[in-house]
């Protein structure tokens, strides 16, 4: 968003050049030049018009040049409504005072956090600020360092190390071989080349159930497995070749056939 800001210039006061009546949205200052003699810059100004009267009104504008446009009036809670609303307008001649009330107004808003802070020109510090509580304002700088290295939703992310989980973790099948995999894809890929859908097999298990061998009775052929110590097969025998499975907790890391 744009500023709410105003200008900020130290004790100006000057007149109104055209009468501004009730709804006035335009008109135009005598002088806009300070007690320094420079002339105000093109901005946005809050003036208080016939100070100390029954006409008293704050007005929010624009100025360029002399002219002042999209006119706002100011009430003394801080709600805006465009146009003059005093009934009785305000006359050429009649006093004009800078004023810093509506900004001291936003302020006090965005401190309260009723008014957001201008997106366009974001703040930040001097220096890189010294950050110790877990509530202090981070920068970008110790943003972008604390995220450095870490896991993306959207990313191709590399863990090193051991990783484990709370719970199982829904893993899809496996395109490279250091992808983690589930046992039910492990032994997939571990039967690798075995003939599926045997027509006469014998099939001997160990004590636990598990498959130590299968003997293929259509094609001559044994295939003899091996487990490591928490049951995880570790290699496949058949009379000629030896596959060697290498997985950490079920997960595929390497598949070598010698």
């Amino acid at each position: 968003m744009a500023s709410k800001l105003t200008k900020v210039v130290a004790n100006f006061e000057t007149s109104l050049a055209t009468k501004l009546g009730n709804g006035a949205v335009s008109g135009a200052l005598t002088s806009v030049i300070d007690k320094n003699g420079v002339a105000l810059p093109d901005a946005k100004y809050c003036m208080i018009v016939d100070r100390g009267t029954g006409d008293e009104e704050h007005l929010l504008f624009d100025l360029t040049g002399n002219s002042i446009a999209n006119i706002i009036s100011i009430s003394r809670q801080g709600a805006q409504t465009a146009g003059v609303q005093n009934q009785n307008g305000h006359r050429a001649g009649a006093k004009c005072y800078l004023t810093d009330f509506v900004n001291l107004k936003i302020i006090v808003d965005m401190l309260n956090g009723d008014e957001p802070f201008n997106g366009s020109k974001p703040l930040k510090y001097d220096s890189a600020p010294a950050l110790s509580d877990p509530r202090h304002i981070p920068d970008k700088e110790y943003t972008d360092s604390a995220l450095a290295g870490k896991a993306e939703l959207d990313g191709n992310n590399v863990f090193t190390g051991q990783n484990s989980f709370t719970q199982s973790p829904s893993i899809p099948n496996a395109a490279t071989s250091n992808q983690p995999v589930t046992l039910s894809q492990l032994m997939a890929a571990a039967l690798v080349g075995i003939p599926a859908g045997f027509e006469n097999v014998d099939i001997v298990r160990n004590q636990d159930g598990s498959v130590r061998s299968i003997h293929d009775n259509v094609n001559g052929k044994t295939y003899v497995m091996e487990y490591d110590p928490n049951g995880y097969i570790q290699a496949i025998y058949d009379g000629s070749t030896k596959t060697k499975i290498t997985s950490v907790d079920g997960r595929l890391i390497s598949k070598v056939t010698n």
